[in-house]
């Protein structure tokens, strides 16, 4: 799904707002997607349709260097191709997630993809029963 596309649909997840659609959360970051609640806890939401498993690393540690000081997710709504599966993906990210878990208060991070979390032209709720369904929770 193009970013364009990805960033007007209308993602929701109970009790929270979406404050940025690809604009600066901080320096140098720029997440397709967020969301907060009063609490200041994120959803952080990127679309990626290329193969390069860099992306993948680059946009967590990213979503980690950010949450230092307020607790978060990270999701990956992905393409998926012969060799970009949300299964490879989860588990490609698994050490990488273990090693930073310590420094940072991103508690978890999501993989699934594009045609289950917007199978109808309206994406699921995030983090509601039917995504933790069918999202794959990369395991530390």
């Amino acid at each position: 799904m193009l970013d364009k596309y990805f960033k007007r649909l209308n993602h929701k997840s109970k009790g929270y707002q979406v404050t940025h659609r690809g604009q600066q959360l901080s320096y140098g970051y720029k997440p397709d997607l967020v969301l907060v609640d009063d609490y200041e806890r994120y959803i952080i939401l990127e679309s990626e349709h290329g193969t390069s498993r860099k992306h993948f690393i680059g946009g967590m540690i990213k979503a980690a260097h950010f949450l230092t000081k307020n607790n978060g997710v990270l999701i990956f709504v992905i393409l998926v191709k012969k060799n970009t599966t949300e299964e490879q993906i989860a588990n490609h990210l698994s050490s990488y997630l273990k090693w930073i878990k310590s420094l940072t208060k991103l508690r978890d991070v999501y993989v699934l993809s594009d045609l289950n979390y917007c199978s109808e032209n309206e994406p699921i709720e995030l983090l509601g029963k039917r995504f933790k369904e069918i999202a794959l929770k990369v395991e530390v």
